[in-house]
């Protein structure tokens, strides 16, 4: 009993160390540390824009504040309609920072499941290697269009068609990592000690791959926020009036020459928030890596 309270007392400190390591490795990168603010000021909005400003203020009009550029009263300025932009581009974040994290989370898990049934079963690999290569034959955007197109354009139905695109390229990359971790001598041992496959899954392959795995959902999180702006920009995504930040743009287009600000703010919130994500990603990879210097 002492033996294994002992053992267990170690694994636990030199995991509070492992993670004391990583820390300190983000944090000597300025470049990460700044995109982590940049993205917990995202996150604060999408989480608590409700408390800061009545969801209300979304769709209300001021007739008499049509196309008003940036002002004290009105900080990113008015639409056509006389629309308040900051308040839109806030709630707009939800949109669509909510759409790049729910497809990606969604698809990570999907992604794991058949990587991890392909790691495990020989026969079932071929099979499904031979359906995720006629299904990468397809243009992700090209696919996305026809799935929207059939779906009808809504936050949900995004998120969906983001998730179907995606899958198949998180299968593949979490495969080549688990690949190389079912070889190890200690996933042999406990397959020959009688470990169900699900328990070898979660207890011993996953956890031993997780690190290149988050940085590939981290950065995939941008590229799905961005698929989803640029979706809705070119009219088949989210439709107004929802807030959502491509939406926005497109809307934006033909009153740019009189109120450019109208694209100027939804632009520059997808920039920033895509360059924190990818500060981010990039950060915990160099964090993740023992062997990187900073």
């Amino acid at each position: 009993m002492k033996d294994q309270k002992q053992f267990k007392k170690m694994v636990h400190s030199s995991r509070d160390s492992l993670f004391a390591d990583v820390v300190k490795r983000y944090m000597r990168n300025p470049a990460a540390v700044i995109g982590a603010v940049l993205l917990l000021v995202v996150l604060f909005v999408c989480l608590f824009v409700s408390l800061l400003i009545p969801e209300e203020m979304v769709t209300a009009y001021d007739s008499a504040a049509r196309l008003t550029p940036p002002s004290a009263q009105h900080w990113f300025g008015t639409d056509n309609l006389g629309r308040d932009i900051f308040t839109r581009v806030l709630y707009g974040a939800r949109i669509t920072v909510g759409i790049g994290v729910g497809a990606t989370l969604t698809s990570l898990v999907i992604g794991a499941a058949i990587a991890s049934v392909c790691a495990l079963f020989k026969k079932a690999d071929l099979v499904i290697m031979r359906v995720i290569d006629i299904v990468t034959c397809i243009p992700s955007i090209l696919l996305a269009l026809v799935l929207l197109a059939i779906m009808g354009g809504s936050v949900f139905n995004m998120m969906v068609t983001l998730t179907i695109v995606s899958v198949p390229g998180f299968a593949l990359r979490i495969r080549a990592v688990v690949l190389g971790v079912v070889d190890q001598d200690y996933i042999h041992a406990a397959r020959v000690s009688g470990t169900t496959p699900v328990k070898l899954v979660l207890r011993h392959i996953l956890p031993n791959a997780i690190d290149p795995i988050i940085v590939d959902a981290t950065m995939t999180i941008s590229s799905m926020m961005l698929s989803a702006a640029g979706l809705s920009f070119i009219g088949v995504g989210v439709a107004p009036p929802a807030p959502e930040w491509g939406a926005m743009l497109n809307y934006a287009q033909q009153y740019f020459q009189a109120a450019p600000y109208m694209a100027l703010f939804p632009g520059a919130a997808i920039a920033l928030t895509a360059l924190s994500i990818n500060l981010v990603g990039d950060g915990l990879r160099d964090a993740l890596d023992p062997k990187t210097d900073h």
